[in-house]
């Protein structure tokens, strides 16, 4: 009974390690679509950009968002510092809403509101606020980003 078992477990032990597991791909971070072929989320069949929002050292882009850069901010004090930018793009809001409140809480920020026209989420001692509009014909994505010391 005794080599039966050592038998049994030996054979359990090959065959796992032959078995080979597929391997999880972040789709997101690989730009890959979903492996179903499904467009399941929107997360999944957006494109990000290398660039993040200017101010800011972790908040992605989506490929097709520009910078508008007639509207944009920037404010340091000892007592903390404010960022503000603005981006144009051809995607609809739902689908860069929907990407920033399954992306960035991978990041460590928290959801803390999320509706048709602002998202807001905080992390650590910073803030961030999207506010999602239509300004002469186009999608525009403005980020707030508040930090205290």
């Amino acid at each position: 009974m005794k080599k039966f078992l050592t038998l049994l477990s030996l054979s359990f032990l090959l065959f796992s390690c032959a078995t080979k597991t597929p391997s999880v791909i972040n789709p997101v971070a690989t730009n890959q679509p979903p492996a179903n072929g499904h467009d399941d989320n929107a997360i999944m069949a957006e494109k990000v950009s290398e660039d993040f929002v200017q101010g800011s050292e972790d908040i992605p882009l989506l490929v097709e968002m520009e910078k508008m850069f007639d509207e944009g901010l920037g404010f340091d004090s000892p007592a903390g510092s404010i960022m503000s930018s603005s981006y144009e793009t051809k995607i609809s809001l739902e689908r860069v809403r929907n990407f920033y409140a399954k992306t960035l809480p991978q990041m460590g920020w928290k959801l803390v509101k999320k509706d048709e026209k602002k998202s807001v989420f905080k992390r650590e001692n910073e803030k961030l606020e999207i506010e999602f509009a239509i300004q002469n014909n186009k999608n525009v994505a403005k980020f707030f980003i508040s930090s205290t010391l």
